[in-house]
Order: C-alpha cells, then structure tokens, then sequence
C-alpha cells in the first residue's frame, strides 16, 4: 500500500493557487456533509485534510499531477448520494467535489446526443432532455440526488434498465482525467467500434478508481407520446415472479419497467405518504410500464398484460398514474426507515430467471435468523434492493446479523448472483468481496488498477486494497 503524505503549508499553497483560496477548504470550512456519504451518514465523519472546488478540466488535472508528485490521496465526490462509502476520504488528502462543474454544454437534436459536465444531477438531464422531445434513458430512483459522473462510477441501471440497459450503455464517450494527471478522451459518438479495448465501459462501475470524468457525450432517445403505467397485485411474491418472466417472454408488451414491492413494503410506503397509493387489495406488486406510440396500441398491451396475470393468478390489473406511483417507488427506503429505524440495505443481483430462488433463499434465512426483509427490486434486470430488519424478539440480532449476510451472499453466489448490480463496493463492501470473489478475477482487477494509477492515489480503499499487488 502507498505510504502518503500529509498536505504542508506549501502544498496547500500550490492548491491554492491552481482553484484559488475561495474553493479551497480547510479545517472549521470543511463541514460535515463531507465527511460521509449516504451510506455512512449514521457513521463517524472521516474527514479530508482539504476539499477542493475544480471549475473544469484543466485544474482537475493539474491537482492530479501535484497529488502523484507529492503522494497525497485524492477522492472525487459527485452528489455524495452513494450507497457503498465510495466518496469517503479514508486516508485524509484531497477530496475533489466537482459541484461546479455541472453544465449541460450541448443537446444535438439531430444526432440524438448531449454533452455534459460531471455534476448535472441526473433529474436535471432528463429535464432538458424531455423538454427537447428526447428521453434520457438512465433512471435511478434517486435522480434528484444523484449526478452523471456519479452514475458512471457505478454504473447504475434504475426503472429502465430492463429495456434500455445500464449507464454504460447510454455512454459514447468520456472525457476523463487519468490517475497519472493526463487529460484523454476515450470511446468516440459511434454505433460500434472495434478499434481496441472499450474503455469508457471500463470507466463505467470502476467508482472513480480509474479516472475523473470530466465531460461525458450521451445517447438520447426518441421520447414515445405515452407511458402507460399498470399495477399488479399478486398473491404472493412468486406469482410476482412467475409474471416477469411472462412480461419478459412476451414480445408484444416490451417493458420499460418492471418493478418488484412486496406487500409489507407497499404498507410501509401507504403508511409514509398517508396516502392508498396501491389501494385494495394490498399485495405483492409488480409495476409495468412500457412505450407506446398510440391508444391502440396502449390498449391491445392492456389486454395481454390482463391475460397472462390473470393465468398467474392475479388479484388485480389497473391503470395507474406514474406521477402517484413513481414518486412513491423512488421513497421506499425512506419510507421503510421511518417505520423501521434499525434496518440494514442490500443491492444483490441475480439472473432474471433466478430470482424465485432468491426469493426462497430470503424466506429460509427470514425464519432461521428472526429478522424480516424488505424488497423493492428492478426486477426486470434481477437486482433486489434489500432492507434486512430485526424482528422485535431478536434479542441476539448483532451476533446474528453478519451470520445471516454470510449466508445469504453465499447463497447468493451459488445460483449465480454478485454483489452489487449498481450501489457499487466501495469500502462498505470491500472486505465482503475479497471473500467471494474467484482469486484469479480480483488480481486482474488490481492489475487493471496498477496499471492506470501505479502511485494508487486515486480513490484509494475502494473496491479492494492493494497490499497484496
């Protein structure tokens, strides 16, 4: 592991110097929120020994060039929305936050691209690009927390991956900063391209390990003239699996969205909003939503989607409006936090046609280990958020919770599942997948490390560590 050095009184100097005083903060001006991220916002603050506010590309890269010559660690933090501690400052140096740098440059109707700098929020793209008769096809559930840049080191998927895929997918190209300082731009605004190695899909999910991006060039979509929104309430969580996969092999109906809510999660929201936002009967539910260029064809897709429910035992198909019930999916964890304080967050993912294991392997851990689970899944793609809950007579459950997650992420493992499909590892999960990983596959992946950042001062203490390079 690097051995880094401390920020001198001159280094700060050099700092000062390349953003000026006005954004760079030290000590009392560094306040809390840059101490943790949302997944470590109940854990002590760890603090950088400067915060560095970049107005563009040029300085990034000069703040790089000075870290690798003096070895001080450098963290990027986007929206500090994360859910994996990606953008903690685990070894003090410089945390880069790129809030300035949040421009939407340009918006290209005719090719059906934007350009934007690292900090837009997510919600704020999806604005212009709506406004301008295009869909952004990246969808987190907190888009109006997150950033781009953000979304590309995790490469997260969210409600329309099912169709349209994850962040990697509406990537052309990135302009980065690389660990070494350099200023690159790689992929190109092409529908294929076999020329090397595919970097910006390496970029994408290497949480900020591998490089700064500084500028990214996005796919637009054409934006369909209606979305139609269905809820169905089945009557247990493997009707509710049994009907995505029919969704899926069914050609007709082509998915936006598939969105998995068990029933006590479904509660836990109605209870949150003071709202029936499922009405009755509350189940297990599926929410279908898909593109359409015409009433007809919204209502020939209505009818097939009644027909295979209703084979799988549907309590109910409706119509329901999007703007009840996406606001309502995307608050599901803090409506579970309210009502359920001590709860712990899982983003495992498993292939599509594996989930009714997965759904069994929680029910056999729920009864062994007295604790409860909560899912609210993209279960068009496979990944089930997890809120795991001690039940109130789990007197033990501190001695039981890291048994139970033993478990299940070997169990997990076992039919095929990973990790995390779009939270990342950050350090929250570091330790977790040294274990799980094949030896041979996280080596490759520290070589890919060495190789693009051979002082290791990007980012350092996520995804794994490097003692053993």
């Amino acid at each position: 592991m690097t051995k880094y050095n401390p920020i001198t009184p001159a280094i700060l100097e050099q700092l000062q110097k390349t953003v000026g005083e006005e954004y760079t903060l030290i000590q009392q001006q560094i306040t809390e929120e840059y101490g943790h991220d949302a997944a470590t916002k109940n854990d002590k603050p760890q603090y950088p020994e400067v915060v560095i506010l970049p107005k563009d590309t040029g300085e990034i890269a000069k703040i790089i060039k000075l870290a690798n010559q003096y070895l001080i660690p450098v963290t990027p933090r986007g929206g500090g929305s994360g859910l994996a501690g990606g953008a903690v400052a685990l070894y003090g140096g410089i945390l880069l936050d790129l809030a300035r740098m949040n421009k939407i440059i340009h918006l290209d109707r005719e090719a059906q691209y934007i350009v934007v700098e690292p900090s837009v929020r997510t919600s704020d793209l999806q604005a212009t690009a709506y406004q301008q008769g295009f869909l952004y096809a990246g969808d987190p559930c907190s888009n109006d927390q997150c950033v781009i840049a953000g979304n590309i080191a995790t490469n997260a998927g969210g409600n329309r991956a099912v169709k349209y895929g994850v962040t990697a997918d509406q990537v052309y190209s990135l302009e980065i900063v690389t660990p070494l300082g350099e200023i690159v731009t790689i992929g190109s605004r092409l529908k294929k391209n076999a020329t090397g190695y595919n970097l910006p899909r390496l970029l994408a999910g290497s949480e900020g390990t591998l490089g700064i991006v500084t500028k990214a060039t996005l796919k637009l979509q054409p934006l369909a003239p209606f979305n139609p929104n269905y809820l169905v309430v089945m009557p247990d969580l493997q009707g509710v699996v049994a009907l995505v996969k029919e969704v899926l092999a069914d050609t007709l109906l082509d998915p936006l969205s598939l969105e998995l809510i068990d029933i006590k999660t479904a509660k836990d929201i109605e209870g949150y909003q003071n709202y029936p936002v499922f009405g009755n009967p509350v189940g297990d539910c599926l929410i279908v939503q898909w593109e359409a260029y015409s009433k007809e064809e919204i209502s020939i897709r209505k009818k097939r989607l009644e027909e295979i429910a209703k084979k799988q035992g549907s309590l109910v198909v409706k119509a329901i409006d999007g703007d009840i019930i996406w606001p309502a999916r995307r608050i599901w964890g803090k409506a579970i936090e309210a009502k359920n304080p001590l709860r712990f967050s899982e983003d495992l993912v498993v292939p599509v046609d594996k989930i009714n294991e997965f759904i069994d392997i929680l029910e056999d851990l729920s009864q062994k280990w007295t604790f409860e689970f909560r899912i609210a899944g993209h279960a068009g793609d496979g990944n089930m958020h997890l809120a795991i809950i001690p039940q109130p007579e789990n007197t033990g459950w501190q001695t039981a919770l890291p048994l139970l997650r033993q478990e299940l992420y070997a169990q997990t493992y076992e039919i095929g599942g990973r990790l995390s499909g779009e939270h990342g590892i950050g350090f929250k999960r570091k330790q977790t997948l040294a274990t799980l990983a094949d030896p041979i596959e996280l080596l490759l992946m520290k070589s890919i490390k060495m190789a693009f950042d051979p002082n290791s001062i990007l980012n350092p203490g996520k995804i794994f560590d490097m003692e053993a390079v």
